[in-house]
């Protein structure tokens, strides 16, 4: 869009949120709105949010500086250009961002994906499956997104994009061909409103437990951000054309995720069900079926069943999407073999909660010979939850030898951290035989589990994944968890596999 008038969005915010108007609204818009004052260009729109350290408000002379001709606000607050007054800046935002996008989520059929664990890996299967049944699919992940079947690797640390990113990349699907989106939804980017100017055709819940505490206040809090899915499923005007029911998806067996199934059915959706009771052997849409993937474990199995239980609730070819499930490598990151000449496993997975390394834990030891030893590098990041600490402690008692490495530290202590997941571990009551190491160079603690490592062990690389940096005092050092895997196998005279 090269040129959009004021009075346009006005219109849109009245009908969501709106307080105040300037006088005169015969204002040309010629570039995209943002919240960040640093990226305004001429003709732009600022938003000025309140955020956790910083009040947008104090940075809008500066947006007028660098060109904004309109300002979105809370307050009624100096300003040298037209000032619009909204009960809610970042839902204010999200609706900006898709008004200046053109609104290409109504062109496209959106699934949001959500869960405390395997939201990325069942968005990857999502679009995969998806496509395969005959609906082009694009996906946007915290690991990787896809546009019209062009496949990249995210941004370091994403968890769901900024509304204007978001809206960006949705137009981006549009005009390369996608038919559907989906959407990885954390519950930054729902309590956020980040994917607030999305109306969802359907949505997954894939698994909730107590997480991200330091964001939300309470487990209520961090549930009511996770069920805003439900709210947003509403359907696109795509879906509508194409007669798509509203489905919520939800694992069969999870307590937890029953309110948001409960939710759904008061809401008039309709509730599929998915489950795994091993490896191979799942439920999709209730009826039992076998899968053989590529990708290893029973949480895995999951996540499929997940994808392919949406693909089975909209009646679309199964065998297909089944087939292109199979063969799905995953996201980097995700259970992610490292292959060379070695007589070992080594694993690199993004498990850094309780849960999720409790089941990345389980699909490691299911591929240790029956002599095999479990070897785990694992840690916590600091500035987050702290229970995360003592939740992954407790899952690293399922591994024999245990190094303690630093994962994002940020500014914290990382022996405060380190001591705080040793102590977990021990406490818990660990195997005999069993050692723990606090090493917090994590490198370090990579070439000292997989020098250690014997035939028919597998070594479990955890916490990292695909991200590519180890946030320390402010500083983004660079870092790259299979290629550190790769490096310290290489020290060891093994070859990678080609």
């Amino acid at each position: 869009m090269s040129e959009r008038p004021l009075s346009d969005l006005i219109t849109r915010l009245q009908e969501l949120q709106l307080v105040a108007a300037p006088v005169s609204t015969d204002i040309a818009i010629t570039s995209a709105p943002t919240h960040d004052s640093r990226l305004v260009t001429t003709g732009g729109i600022f938003v000025a949010i309140l955020g956790r350290t910083a009040d947008g408000a104090t940075f809008i002379a500066s947006a007028a500086e660098r060109g904004a001709v309109a300002v979105l606000c809370e307050q009624q607050v100096a300003s040298s250009v037209p000032l619009i007054v909204v009960r809610d800046a970042r839902a204010a935002l999200a609706a900006a961002a898709a008004w200046w996008e053109g609104d290409p989520a109504e062109e496209l059929i959106a699934i949001g994906v959500t869960g405390t664990d395997g939201k990325t890996t069942t968005s990857t299967f999502l679009s995969t499956a998806l496509t395969a049944a005959g609906l082009r699919t694009g996906l946007i992940s915290t690991a990787i997104s896809r546009v019209g079947g062009t496949q990249r690797a995210a941004a370091a640390h994403q968890t769901t994009p900024e509304a204007p990113a978001l809206q960006r990349a949705l137009r981006e699907m549009v005009e390369a061909g996608d038919e559907a989106a989906v959407v990885e939804s954390t519950s930054h980017g729902l309590q956020l409103e980040r994917v607030g100017a999305i109306n969802f055709a359907s949505a997954i819940y894939t698994t909730f437990s107590p997480d991200h505490l330091d964001f939300h206040a309470t487990l209520d809090e961090y549930r009511a951000a996770k069920a805003k899915l439900v709210a947003r499923t509403v359907g696109s005007a795509a879906s509508r054309a194409r007669q798509l029911p509203r489905v919520v998806v939800v694992h069969a067996s999870d307590p937890a995720v029953q309110p948001f199934a409960d939710a759904a059915e008061a809401a008039g959706l309709q509730v599929a069900r998915f489950d795994a009771y091993s490896d191979h052997e799942v439920l999709i849409n209730g009826v039992k079926a076998e899968l053989h993937l590529t990708m290893p474990g029973r949480i895995n199995a999951a996540n499929a069943a997940a994808a392919l239980t949406l693909v089975a609730a909209w009646g679309l070819p199964l065998p297909a999407a089944i087939a292109a499930v199979e063969a799905e490598v995953g996201p980097p990151g995700r259970s992610q073999l490292i292959g060379g000449t070695q007589p070992f496993r080594v694993i690199v997975d993004f498990a850094h909660t309780g849960p999720s390394l409790t089941a990345s834990v389980a699909v490691a030891r299911e591929l240790c010979s029956p002599e095999g030893r479990l070897l785990l590098v694992t840690g916590a990041a600091g500035e987050r939850d702290p229970g995360r600490r003592a939740a992954v402690g407790q899952a690293a008692t399922g591994a024999d030898l245990v190094w303690i490495a630093d994962e994002d530290p940020r500014s914290e202590d990382p022996n405060t951290i380190g001591e705080a997941i040793r102590a977990a571990l021990l406490a818990a009551s660990p195997p005999p035989g069993s050692s723990v190491e606090i090493l917090h160079d994590r490198a370090a603690a990579i070439r000292a589990a997989i020098g250690a490592a014997r035939p028919g062990d597998v070594v479990l690389l955890a916490g990292k994944g695909h991200e590519r940096t180890i946030e320390r005092h402010g500083v983004d050092e660079a870092w790259d968890e299979a290629a550190a895997a790769r490096s310290a196998l290489s020290s060891l005279g093994y070859s990678p596999k080609l």
